[in-house]
């Protein structure tokens, strides 16, 4: 069974898209609204918390992804008896996972307090808060999350971007105006695992009527077991070295550096966070589609997409770099204040992070699409243990920037490495070609960049000139990029695609 896969990915980054706008603007007036009514220290437990329970998620270990990649075979054939046994089997495992994350978060309690060694606001319990915290993560398993595996594998996230469109304000609102009217931090929070039930039944519901026939019977084959259990063990270093990614360094500040600079870091990494989210989107509705195509289609197919997607990509991620590192102190300046901002040269390492980060994101949905992880299980635990060593080495040195580039430096060592599996295992050929126009494409951004920033340095930093910057940054980077690219064929197809699209919808 083929997907109609174009219109599957369109119809999920547009309501994704809608979704994550709601959840830019709402957690952003949340941040502010914390920021400047209860201090920077609710802000800075809220980014611990949230990584505490990051790592407790470990427990999980792959299973969601190794559970939605064994469904594309049986959907493509057909296979309503296996897709039913999968779901059942998913139930079960999320059930005992949900369960070993509220024992081993309970046991992990009385430990909070080496993480937070300075003084709390006085009215504040360390340990009631992080329970309300784990019993919310706790919660999204226990109820139907085995459920979403079948949204993911049947390309149709956009029926949970339609529920989070309606949970998301609704629950803000709610959750705001009790903050307003108590001035007590548990007000807020404690309405945070009513709305994650909420929204799992209205998920659970959504499901059923949609698939009326996939209910969870029934047993998966020995053979199928043992290819789950061993994608599920290769995907375990790669789920760690996710949550080190983005878990660790807030751990590791707090130890360090305080509850402050963790807030202060989160209002940049929050900006990242948001455009990520958005490219996030696009990576997540292509996933199912071209594991579909893997299936259905050639290999010289998939490999020209593979090109024009990387191209895509190329752009899409220089041009958010591009504004990342003009815009960010400007805005830092006209949201919270100078008193709250680093210096430019943290802005320069957030660029650079955000870059790497992102622009290995087409190998690595390939690598998700092709189910190929047990080919790449020693890769993340080396870059993982270079994270942690010079993330806790640095940071005693050049104190955030130490974090900050640990993090760069883990990722920049997962590159080749991604890439070779995935020419080795998918395309069979060599990667000598994409690294060259990947090094052409960062060779643009940086013309881009510095051509962009000098324009824009121009301009004294005022609410009235950030508008023209944002200006600059859409025009000025965009044209260098499309002059530089004009005679490539990727950017011709990627012209000729836009008009397909357009045609197709208008």
């Amino acid at each position: 069974m083929r997907f109609a896969r174009t219109k599957n990915t369109l119809r999920n980054i547009a309501f994704g898209s809608v979704n994550r706008i709601i959840n830019i603007v709402l957690p952003f007036i949340s941040r502010t609204v914390i920021l400047y009514v209860m201090g920077t220290q609710y802000l800075g437990l809220s980014s611990l918390f949230s990584s505490i329970l990051s790592f407790l998620s470990l427990t999980e270990l792959g299973v969601g992804s190794a559970m939605v990649y064994s469904m594309y075979k049986p959907i493509a054939e057909n296979d309503h008896t296996t897709i039913k046994a999968l779901l059942n089997l998913y139930r079960k495992l999320y059930r005992i996972i949900g369960t070993v994350i509220l024992v081993i978060g309970l046991f992990l309690m009385p430990f909070l307090k080496i993480l937070v060694p300075e003084e709390l606001p006085p009215d504040i319990n360390l340990y009631l808060l992080y329970f309300i915290y784990l019993f919310n993560a706790v919660l999204s398993y226990w109820l139907f999350a085995y459920k979403n595996a079948l949204l993911q594998a049947y390309q149709r996230d956009d029926i949970n971007s339609k529920i989070a469109s309606i949970i998301t304000p609704a629950s803000y609102a709610v959750m705001l105006l009790c903050l307003f009217l108590t001035k007590e931090y548990y007000a807020y929070v404690i309405w945070l695992p009513v709305f994650t039930v909420l929204t799992n039944i209205l998920r659970c519901a959504f499901v059923n009527r949609n698939f009326p026939n996939m209910k969870p019977e029934g047993e998966v084959s020995t053979e199928l077991k043992h290819s789950i259990f061993k994608k599920t063990t290769a995907l375990i270093g790669t789920k760690l070295n996710t949550v080190v990614l983005n878990a660790a360094d807030n751990l590791v500040m707090s130890a360090f550096l305080g509850l402050t600079v963790i807030a202060m870091y989160g209002n940049y990494h929050y900006i990242m966070t948001a455009i990520t989210g958005f490219t996030g989107i696009i990576y997540s509705s292509m996933t199912a589609g071209l594991g579909n195509s893997l299936q259905t289609d050639s290999l010289d197919t998939n490999y020209r997409n593979f090109e024009k997607f990387s191209f895509i990509n190329s752009w899409l991620v220089g041009w958010c770099t591009v504004c990342l590192v003009c815009l960010y102190q400007p805005f830092m300046q006209i949201w919270v204040g100078e008193e709250l901002m680093f210096p430019f040269y943290v802005v320069l390492e957030m660029g650079l992070y955000f870059y790497i980060y992102q622009i290995r994101k087409i190998p690595v949905v390939y690598k998700d699409a092709a189910g190929i992880w047990w080919e790449d299980r020693f890769r993340p635990y080396v870059c993982m243990v270079v994270n942690v060593v010079l993330n806790i080495v640095l940071v005693q040195i050049v104190g955030i920037s130490g974090v900050i580039l640990s993090t760069v430096f883990s990722l920049f060592i997962s590159i080749p490495w991604e890439n070779y599996t995935i020419f080795k295992y998918v395309f069979h050929c060599s990667s000598k070609v994409y690294y060259e126009k990947m090094l052409f494409s960062a060779a643009t951004m940086l013309l881009a960049g510095t051509v962009t920033f000098w324009i824009c340095s121009m301009f004294e930093d005022r609410t009235l000139t950030f508008l023209l910057r944002i200006c600059i940054c859409v025009i000025v980077p965009n044209g260098i990029f499309a002059l530089c690219n004009c005679k490539r064929s990727e950017f011709e197809g990627m012209i000729a695609m836009v008009r397909r699209i357009l045609k197709r919808q208008f």
